[in-house]
């Protein structure tokens, strides 16, 4: 799961991805680290503090990542991990929106044999607008944004003060 703003919103915004582009490589990879490093507890703090479940712990709040490139910040979960052998990236929606309890699965026995069962509620109850990720994205995103304009801006302003002096 990712979460993105778009840059159309504002201007100043705009403004920030093309000072952040036109940028030396050294002090570009400078900014994305600093970036990285100021955001990144705050994303793992909010997507904790929504999280509900041990499942959802698991799949979503130890796999929460950020991604810092020169044009976009990216917020990420259950892109990494595996949760008693099965990727995270398989667990995520489940684990994110819930699933109907009384669905049917087919599942194999050791000897081979298919049956069916209940899906059971270790998922917990739908939910359209998700339990931790997109709400936590919905609250985070702005935040988030401006750590990142600030974070640019002050080192592009260091870059001129040790270049000045």
């Amino acid at each position: 799961m990712t979460g993105r703003i778009s840059a159309l919103v504002s201007r100043d915004l705009q403004t920030l991805i093309a000072a952040a582009e036109s940028l030396d490589r050294e002090v570009a990879a400078q900014n994305r680290k600093h970036t990285r490093a100021n955001i990144e507890p705050m994303w793992r703090e909010e997507v904790t503090f929504r999280m509900g479940t041990r499942l959802q712990a698991r799949v979503l709040v130890d796999t929460a990542r950020v991604s810092v490139r020169d044009s976009n910040v990216t917020l990420k979960a259950a892109h990494i991990g595996k949760v008693h052998g099965t990727p995270a990236d398989r667990l995520k929606g489940g684990a994110e929106f819930g699933a109907n309890p009384n669905k049917l699965i087919t599942q194999r026995s050791r000897k081979g044999k298919a049956y069916k069962r209940r899906l059971g509620n270790a998922f917990g109850a739908p939910r359209r607008s998700g339990n931790v990720f997109h709400p936590a994205v919905r609250a985070f995103g702005p935040r988030a944004v401006s750590l990142w304009m600030q974070t640019t801006a002050r080192t592009v302003a260091e870059t001129f003060d040790k270049a000045g002096a």
